[in-house]
Parts: C-alpha cells; sequence; structure tokens
C-alpha cells in the first residue's frame, strides 16, 4: 500500500468534524449573549450584594446586612415584593385567558381571522413606553378617554393611576392589552398543530365543544402552555417599563415592583439595589424550576 493513500478513516472523520465545528460556530454567540447579558450580571449583583457602596465613595463590607434590612426592616421592599406577586398573578390569568380566547376566535385560515390576529398583534410592536404615556392620558379622571365613555353611560369612573386601591390593577390591565396579542400568535400555532382527526372522532362520540376544548384541545398544548407561562412568568417579575412611565411607582407604594424598588435604590446604595436584583433572581429561578419538574409530565407523546 503507497504511503501517500489516506486513511478511510481519517477522510470519514472530516465531514462529522467540520459539522462539529460549524455547530460551534452556531452555539458560541448565544452562549457568549447569555454570559454577557445574564450571567455575568447576576454574579455582579451576588457580589455587590454583600457591599455598603453609593458610588461614590469606597465600597465596605456587611456582609448579609443588605438582604437582613431588606427583607425584616424595610417595609418599601414587602410592599414591592407583595405588588410584584399580585401583579403576576393577575397578569399571568388575564393575559392567558384573553389571549387563548383570540386564538380560538382567529384560528382558522380566513380574511377575518387574518385581520384579527393583526389588530391582537398591533399593540405589540408598538413602543411600550409610548403606549404608555397614551394610557395614562386616557386614563386621566377627568379628562381621559376611559371615564368620557363611562360617564356617557351614567358611571362614575374612577381616579385610577391615583387611587393606591385599584392603581396597580391599572397598570396590570394595560400591561395584559400590550402582550396578550403575542401570546395568541403563539397559541394559535399550536391550534393548528393538532390533528383534526381527534376533533372528527370527538363529533363521532357527540362530544360538546366545552367537552372537546378539555379533552383534547388543552391536553394537546401543554408544550406550548408551558412555554407561553413560563415567558409570562419571567415577564411579570421583571415589570418595569410601563409602570415607571405611568406612575413611577406611586401613588405611595402602590404600584412598586422589586424593579422598580431596586431602581429607586440604586443611586443611594448599589449594594441594597444588587440585593434586590439578586433576590428577584432568586425568586425567579426557583419558580421556574418547580415549572420545569411540573411541565416534564405535560409533554404530549407522538
Amino acid at each position: 500500500m503507497s504511503m501517500e493513500q489516506k486513511n478511510p478513516r481519517t477522510v470519514a472523520l472530516k465531514p462529522k468534524t467540520r459539522n462539529t465545528l460549524q455547530a460551534y460556530m452556531f452555539f458560541l454567540p448565544a452562549a457568549a449573549f447569555l454570559i454577557l447579558f445574564m450571567i455575568w450580571p447576576m454574579i455582579n449583583s451576588a457580589f455587590y450584594s454583600v457591599f455598603k457602596w453609593n458610588l461614590a465613595g469606597n465600597k465596605s463590607f456587611v456582609g448579609l446586612d443588605n438582604y437582613k434590612f431588606m427583607l425584616f426592616q424595610d417595609s418599601s421592599f414587602r410592599r414591592a415584593l407583595l405588588n410584584t406577586i399580585i401583579y403576576t398573578i393577575f397578569n399571568m390569568g388575564l393575559t392567558l385567558v384573553l389571549s387563548m380566547v383570540c386564538a380560538l376566535l382567529f384560528q382558522k385560515q380566513s380574511r377575518m381571522s387574518v385581520v384579527g390576529r393583526c389588530l391582537v398583534f398591533i399593540p405589540v410592536v408598538v413602543p411600550i413606553t409610548v403606549m404608555g404615556m397614551v394610557w395614562k392620558m386616557m386614563y386621566d379622571p377627568q379628562y381621559g378617554f376611559i371615564n368620557q365613555v363611562l360617564s356617557m353611560l351614567n358611571i362614575t369612573g374612577p381616579s385610577w393611576l391615583y387611587d393606591s386601591n385599584i392603581a396597580l390593577l391599572a397598570v396590570t390591565i394595560f400591561n395584559v392589552w400590550k402582550e396578550y396579542g403575542l401570546y395568541t400568535l403563539i397559541l394559535i400555532g399550536g391550534l393548528q398543530k393538532i390533528p383534526q382527526d381527534l376533533y372528527e372522532v370527538a363529533d363521532v362520540e357527540g362530544a360538546n365543544s366545552w367537552q372537546k376544548f378539555w379533552k383534547i384541545t388543552l391536553p394537546m398544548l401543554k408544550p406550548i402552555m408551558y412555554f407561553v407561562t413560563t415567558i409570562l412568568l419571567i415577564n411579570s417579575f421583571k415589570a418595569f417599563d410601563h409602570i415607571w412611565v405611568m406612575t413611577g411607582g406611586g401613588p405611595g407604594n402602590a404600584t412598586t415592583t422589586v424593579v422598580t424598588y431596586l431602581y429607586a435604590k440604586v443611586r443611594d446604595n448599589v449594594g441594597l439595589a444588587s440585593a434586590a436584583s439578586f433576590f428577584l433572581f432568586l425568586i425567579v429561578a426557583l419558580f421556574t424550576s418547580i415549572k420545569s419538574v411540573i411541565g416534564k409530565g405535560g409533554e404530549v407523546d407522538e
């Protein structure tokens, strides 16, 4: 055999090696993005959370004092945490219900369905700060559009953003309107993948629409629902832009969330703000992990 003849095993490995390199080339940008914009900031937050620092002077090590103060002495943080949980519950619940209703209405391939999908998606593409200012004017107790419509119906409108009892609900309603179009389209994609044979068999068995929804639609949508609820959970916990534009966390602390709390504290005490940020990260990671464990049983077998 000639010495110049190539080893067949070496020749066979070359395409595999090339594919591996290509895979790494696609993976590395995503990994770099994850490390630079998610993992590294959380490491920094954990590091600075054990210091007292106002950005001007020297850092002083305080251990877990920031966490102790935040959890046991600072009533404004406890209120912010409670507001965040309440906001998350209502935002997720209302968004899921509205998105599911619209997805069921617009899932068919028709001209009206296409128009409906476009209409529900318009709020998604408009900048949230711009629409936040528009809705703030709409919520105005005297001249706002919403109370003007209510007055035409002989209903006295509330003060909305200026009433501490309903301000959190008001910003939640805005966010539901802003985001439900995105989740509607995701659910429509899931609905269109459900085999129609299942519904035909259910029709033969005499199942009504409600029974088909509970026995076929929801079980087949479990993987999509898991994805949607996870994204909703994360987005709800990190809500900031529209709340800051519409209320600034007020009136009082009525709409202060953990993110608005840490934003207000960062200039005075970076350590305290970092502790709040890292604590929020741990809560989201905990809830996401719980959902991941629960979601394993929600996958539909092929």
